[in-house]
């Protein structure tokens, strides 16, 4: 359903001149909500469009939830820098459009959770990245819709990789994984998405940014793949692109610690939902707080952050 339909003549639709966020609504709350209003507000800056203001998105995203009846769904945001006529131009002071999705959780077949997910790794490169907006959520997804289209049919995922040969993570998904006792994430480049997840599991987990060759993959001995959704899912194996020759050839991984950090994600998300704070008033101070927000200026990422007012 749509809280509000953009016209034929919105810029999202003509140029992809917006971005969006993808929410997990569990038990009638939304999940790590601050998280995903920093990671909107950093992409509007990116783009030079308006801020939306927290509480008049929350209000619209509460409504949108009232009218479904659903207490758990997937929720996404497209905000748009509005209506425009014919020309790559905007207008000086753009009006933003905002849609509000609800679609149902997608589910995971528990041989999947027993036994880890099947991931391919794609071997062409991935192109197409926007350097100015690298790694946040913009409407320009072409990459991704033709990364995904060139799945096997046999996997659950598919990693990607840039030009250099560095995995980025997966299509839909950021990637983690374990070499001894520590986890591990790539650092966001070219057309990863910064998750919120993956910044929540920085700040949590002790998971450290380091970059991922093709070899050092091979040494993993666990790993799990992570979005706002689906949280935290392990994977038990990997099929390597010459694998479609011999069907049986993959790298298997111990499940045991990625459920273990799997474990640790629930029970962190299952404090998020029994907490008592307010989050629908949402300051730019309290942004600077974010997990999100912290862990991608460790990075050095963020050129643009967030206003301390």
């Amino acid at each position: 359903m749509s809280f509000f339909e953009p016209g034929l003549h919105d810029r999202g639709l003509a140029y992809g001149d917006g971005v969006f966020e993808t929410l997990r609504l569990e038990a009638g709350r939304l999940m790590f909500w601050p998280e995903h209003v920093a990671r909107l507000s950093i992409g509007c800056r990116a783009l030079g469009l308006p801020e939306p203001d927290a509480l008049m998105l929350r209000a619209a995203i509460d409504t949108a939830v009232l009218n479904s009846g659903r207490t758990d769904a997937v929720v996404k945001l497209i905000y748009t820098a509005g209506t425009g006529m014919r020309g790559y131009q905007r207008a000086q002071s753009p009006i933003p459009s905002l849609a509000v999705l609800l679609s149902d959780l997608p589910e995971t077949p528990s041989t999947r959770v027993e036994q880890g997910l099947v991931v391919g790794v794609l071997p062409a490169q991935s192109e197409g990245s926007l350097p100015a907006l690298m790694g946040l959520k913009h409407l320009n997804r072409l990459p991704q819709v033709l990364a995904r289209a060139a799945w096997p049919s046999d996997v659950d995922e598919c990693l990607v990789c840039d030009a250099q040969g560095q995995l980025l993570g997966g299509t839909q998904s950021n990637l983690c994984w374990l070499e001894g006792n520590q986890w591990f994430t790539p650092p966001i480049a070219g057309t990863a998405i910064a998750g919120t997840v993956r910044g929540l599991l920085i700040r949590h987990f002790g998971v450290k940014v380091a970059p991922l060759a093709w070899g050092r993959l091979a040494l993993a001995r666990a790993m799990v793949l992570t979005n706002a959704v689906r949280g935290v899912r392990p994977v038990g194996r990997v099929l390597w692109p010459k694998a479609a020759l011999a069907p049986n050839a993959g790298q298997a991984l111990a499940l045991a610690p990625a459920h273990s950090l799997a474990a640790g994600w629930q029970a962190l998300s299952q404090a998020y939902l029994n907490a008592a704070t307010d989050d629908a008033a949402i300051k730019p101070a309290a942004l600077m707080q974010t997990a999100w927000v912290s862990s991608l200026s460790l990075e050095g990422f963020l050129a643009m952050p967030m206003q301390n007012q």
